[in-house]
């Protein structure tokens, strides 16, 4: 295509992957402006070949008006169209543009004013390269400083656990000072009417009593989050519990198709939540003591893994589509939805939780924040950002036979967290940041293998491992951090997740090093938070500060995966009385040594084990 002069001048203007946005939730968007836009791209935004995943858009935010001249795409694919958009989120004006070539540069003409831009792609193809041509029409808003921060979390609330109803509080409150317990929806209902059952509840053959049960874990002083998931059987036939929980041929990006759940949700929030409501306002099923304002819960969790892919469409969530559900258990949809919906209707003080994404997404965080800014007038319909991630090879849950676990400080746990926290920050100050799941297996046979390295066992590196990853979480700012899970599923089995426990499987209970060690490291660091890194002055040996109301810790660990071992560390103390915490000796509260001090100065043995030194002043 040739183009005028005046066009074929117009300057590139430098797009970086934090303008892009994915409004699918596919991931690797970055890898459209990650070259330089001259010859043949190497690495491809490809969605891949499964039809029902498109169409697929990315949004581009330049930040600020611009005169767009003509937009460059290197295409790699057959034949096809795909939609160039301007004008603004949920208000495009498209232009079809065909691809017909292959391997080469498509020259589109815009010739329009915008500070928006979008690609659709409609059927599977490949698009390694986007170079946008034009000039900015306003200088960049300039950067603010660091936005402020709360508090960090005291470490005996951030450390957690997965857990369900049928595992012992005693195996629970340990290492659980934060507890995500698994709740299929179908527990809770009974009939079409969708009456709801709690004391007791639908499940456990009559024997699952939820208010009990939230009462002990509160006496244990554990902070229980149920994870509502799935939707009862009855509804939508069995097979479709994790289908997504609409209505037959609704809308899943309306709100108000999701009113069903946010009326489950609010019958929860008015049972467990601080409120005390109107009896006439409870949906209770016949026989169920009929209570409202329990206090006993301050957080729901709304979906498990929404972005999941591997059963298909019906039960994936796009980030809009979550955002819909979300702003309708959230509040209702701002009370569009009309009475008894979403949990702050029933409680203003309790909080949602976002259901817990399948990987850490920051782009799909980020076209959540879009829905909400043009839907919400920015409020975004979520209290916790929630995620999981399980450190290995395989990257976001793609495990194979060659995958390998990795260490927290190998899979560069702190940093990616960090990403989330620091986007956080910037873009929604006061929402949470909370990992709920990860850990390790201690079954050979296991994808996600923590594997024997040196004198470690299996069962010693899964404990270390799980120690550090707490650790690096904590650095990274995470407010709740939960391993999955308490028990194994079967410790025999060779599967991935099978033998991620802290203890034996159900019935056997056995605790693991894991549990001694993840315990000790709750009840030594009970009441502190994370301060800083202190360093060092050798990539060998890491350290961690904590710091509390009167007394301080240092959490002292090789941040290496080959049994290494460092003698005569000296780690510099403030004045006070110092002991040792050490890990690894099978005591739910490690074993407590005295620490002699030399000039401010205290010598310890390091391994790939913390240890913990506390100081009282």
């Amino acid at each position: 295509m040739i183009l005028p002069c005046l066009v074929a001048q117009a300057p590139p203007i430098p797009l970086f992957s934090s303008m892009l946005i994915d409004e699918n939730g596919v991931g690797e968007i970055k890898a459209l402006v990650d070259e330089s836009g001259v010859g043949k791209p190497a690495k491809p935004f490809f969605p891949g070949w499964k039809a029902d995943r498109y169409p697929v858009s990315v949004a581009i935010d330049l930040g600020g008006p611009c005169r767009i001249e003509r937009v460059s795409i290197y295409h790699e694919t057959g034949e096809g169209t795909i939609d160039l958009s301007t004008g603004t989120p949920f208000a495009w004006r498209a232009t079809p543009v065909p691809l017909a070539g292959y391997q080469q540069w498509i020259d589109t003409p815009v010739g329009k004013e915008t500070r928006w831009l979008r690609l659709t792609l409609k059927s599977p193809c490949s698009i390694p390269e986007i170079v946008v041509y034009g000039t900015r029409l306003a200088p960049l808003p300039t950067t603010k400083g660091k936005p402020a921060r709360g508090p960090l979390p005291t470490m005996d609330r951030l450390i957690g656990v997965n857990a369900f109803i049928d595992d012992p509080v005693e195996r629970i409150a340990p290492p659980g000072g934060f507890v995500r317990e698994y709740h299929p929806s179908g527990w809770d209902t009974e009939g079409a009417d969708h009456r709801l059952r709690f004391q007791p509840s639908g499940a456990g053959g009559g024997a699952w009593s939820f208010d009990d049960y939230y009462a002990k874990l509160k006496a244990a002083g554990c902070e229980v989050v149920p994870c509502y998931q799935q939707w009862p059987t009855w509804m939508f036939g069995a097979g479709r519990e994790d289908d997504k929980p609409l209505e037959a041929k609704s809308d899943p990006l309306a709100p108000a198709s999701y009113v069903e759940h946010a009326r489950h949700l609010f019958q929860v929030a008015a049972r467990y939540g601080s409120r005390k409501l109107d009896d006439g306002e409870l949906k209770l099923a016949q026989g169920q003591p009929r209570r409202s304002g329990l206090g006993l819960l301050r957080w729901i969790e709304n979906w498990n893994e929404p972005d999941k892919t591997w059963w298909g469409r019906a039960s994936h969530f796009d980030p809009y589509e979550l955002a819909a559900m979300c702003s309708a258990d959230y509040d209702g949809d701002q009370g569009r939805l009309g009475t008894g919906v979403g949990v702050k209707a029933a409680d203003p003080s309790l909080r949602l939780a976002l259901g817990g994404l399948a990987g850490l997404n920051l782009d799909y965080l980020k076209a959540m924040k879009l829905w909400s800014d043009v839907h919400r007038n920015g409020s975004f319909p979520s209290d916790a950002l929630n995620l999981h991630h399980y450190s290995s090879t395989a990257g976001e849950q793609g495990f194979g036979k060659d995958t390998v676990a990795l260490s927290p400080e190998a899979d560069h746990l702190r940093e990616k967290m960090e990403a989330i926290t620091d986007w956080r920050d910037a873009n929604l100050p006061g929402k949470q940041v909370w990992l709920t799941e990860f850990g390790y297996d201690t079954n050979e046979g296991s994808p996600l293998y923590a594997r024997p390295i040196g004198k470690m066992s299996a069962l010693q590196v899964q404990s270390a491992w799980l120690v550090r990853g707490y650790l690096a979480l904590a650095a990274a700012r995470v407010d709740r951090a939960a391993m999955f899970m308490l028990r194994d599923v079967d410790s025999k089995s060779t599967g991935v997740f099978g033998t991620c426990g802290l203890v034996g499987e159900k019935g056997s209970w056995k605790p693991k090093p894991s549990f001694f060690d993840v315990s000790a490291l709750r009840y030594a660091l009970k009441g502190m938070r994370f301060g800083a890194e202190v360093p060092t002055g050798r990539p060998d040996v890491r350290v961690y500060r904590f710091d509390g109301p009167k007394s301080r810790a240092y959490a002292v660990w090789c941040p290496t995966s080959e049994d290494h071992r460092v003698e005569g560390f000296r780690l510099r103390l403030p004045t006070g009385s110092a002991r040792q915490i050490v890990l690894g000796q099978g005591a739910s509260q490690g074993v407590p040594r005295s620490l002699a001090t030399q000039k401010g100065e205290a010598e310890l043995a390091v391994s790939e084990t913390p240890t913990l030194v506390v100081v009282n002043g």
